[in-house]
């Protein structure tokens, strides 16, 4: 690791490879001084999420790509506004660029048709994939505040910087748009999903739910229509606790996909946290030193 960039931080550099003690001085003014002083191999972009148009993020990748640098990002915001116009670039900079933990933490996603999958098309998908409120909703169901039910989110380090993201649809909606944008070949963004968060969720209504063996689930579903277009929504529904969107505690989440050639697939991950996430950029990492 040569280079580090925080916004909050400062930068910190070293040729020969930073410690775990680093010290940080005045931050780099742009993310074009950062790379020409660390002159990495390949960035790693972890900024915040931006869900309304995917900046700054979107303004890193292109600039390490104009310099033939990989890229690896845990953020979904450019995969979901600009995802089209950054594969073009990485392309035609010969580089490669990876994503793995904008939707589901580091399980294969995107990996998993690369790799795997060959020649399998994508003709829908369902699923729960925000962790934010799935905590809110088993809070407030143990008798628990709304409040309350965000702190614990945040303590487990899975909310976004701003949990409004998490709360009213925002960051599934822009995995939803991630989703389509690469595995079924939309060019769709956030806005263009029909988004209903959570709203004014009541505690008296989640412990009935409950007690009746069901809860409130935030779902990602997208569709290919018969005329080719894709039909993207984030809605809450009402599940019974059998149902495999809802049968995960806590942080988990489920991502289901409808193919031509292997049917209904998914992928589960139980109780994921930033760990995973950090995982899931490592194995992008391999998978571009691979490629070397």
């Amino acid at each position: 690791m040569v280079g580090i960039h925080t916004r909050t931080h400062g930068t910190s550099y070293d040729d020969k490879g930073l410690t775990l003690d680093a010290e940080f001085a005045a931050s780099a003014q742009s993310i074009e001084e950062f790379l020409e002083r660390a002159a990495p191999e390949v960035m790693i972009e972890v900024t915040t999420l931006n869900p309304t148009c995917g900046q700054p993020a979107i303004s890193h990748i292109s600039a390490a790509f104009s310099r033939g640098v990989h890229v690896v990002t845990a953020n979904k915001g450019p995969i979901a506004h600009a995802y089209a116009t950054l594969r073009e670039q990485a392309r035609a900079a010969q580089v490669e660029f990876r994503f793995e933990s904008t939707v589901m933490d580091g399980a294969p996603v995107f990996n998993q048709f690369r790799n795997n999958l060959p020649g399998v098309n994508v003709l829908a998908f369902t699923g729960a994939l925000n962790s934010t409120t799935k905590v809110i909703v088993t809070a407030m169901q143990q008798g628990l505040t709304f409040a309350e039910g965000v702190l614990r989110a945040q303590a487990l380090g899975i909310a976004e910087a701003d949990v409004s993201y998490d709360v009213d649809g925002w960051d599934s909606a822009a995995k939803g748009a991630a989703i389509a944008n690469v595995l079924m070949g939309a060019s769709v963004t956030p806005a263009l999903v029909k988004r209903e968060g959570l709203g004014e969720l009541k505690g008296e209504e989640l412990r009935r739910l409950a007690a009746e063996d069901k809860t409130i689930v935030l779902v990602s579903r997208g569709t290919r229509t018969a005329d080719g277009s894709i039909q993207l929504q984030v809605t809450p529904e009402i599940l019974p606790r059998t149902d495999m969107l809802a049968s995960g505690g806590g942080t988990s989440n489920v991502l289901l996909f409808d193919t031509d050639l292997m049917g209904t697939i998914g992928t589960v991950t139980v109780n994921p946290g930033v760990e995973q996430t950090a995982y899931g950029l490592f194995s992008d990492l391999v998978d571009i030193a691979k490629t070397l």
